[in-house]
């Protein structure tokens, strides 16, 4: 097959591929597949949140802008990004055992076959890490609330989405 027709092919099926996850009209219903997330009044990351949303909420599609979904969630409107969702009614949120969406280090992660039973099995063949372990797991429990994180990154100089 020449160069050509084999990116054409290429360009055709990532365009299918991703159409099936993109709503396709208003009104469509969406899950938030994210723990925790915000819906907000502008299409950015530290914009004010109009709304918490947690893992399982139903919205209503209303438009998309690149990585930007406006929705509304009982009677607020506002934005998320599209990665903290999913239109798909199968979805198996984190609650049920799987997600929709995972991030680069769960993907990495799972590459390696790492999972919460390799994890129970490591801990046990491996006494001597479980101070490391309770570390980490009460790292894993902070939470810092995202004025204080804009804040910090402000005090530090450093660039905070649509200042």
């Amino acid at each position: 097959m020449p160069t050509a027709n084999r990116w054409t092919v290429v360009a055709c099926a990532l365009i299918c591929l991703g159409a099936g996850s993109i709503p396709q009209s208003q009104g469509d219903t969406l899950i938030v597949t994210r723990k925790q997330t915000k819906l907000r009044a502008q299409k950015r990351v530290f914009a004010p949140g109009v709304q918490d949303l947690v893992e399982g909420d139903k919205l209503e599609f209303l438009a998309k802008e690149g990585a930007w979904i406006s929705a509304r969630y009982q009677q607020t409107t506002g934005w998320l990004h599209g990665s903290d969702v999913t239109e798909r009614k199968d979805v198996r949120l984190s609650g049920q055992g799987v997600r929709e969406t995972y991030t680069a280090a769960e993907t990495g992660a799972a590459k390696k076959g790492f999972n919460p039973q390799v994890e129970r099995q490591y801990r046990l063949d491996n006494p001597a890490l479980n101070a490391a372990f309770a570390q980490v797991d009460a790292l894993e429990k902070v939470h810092v609330d995202e004025n204080e994180l804009r804040t910090f990154l402000q005090q530090g100089g450093l660039t905070v989405e649509g200042k």
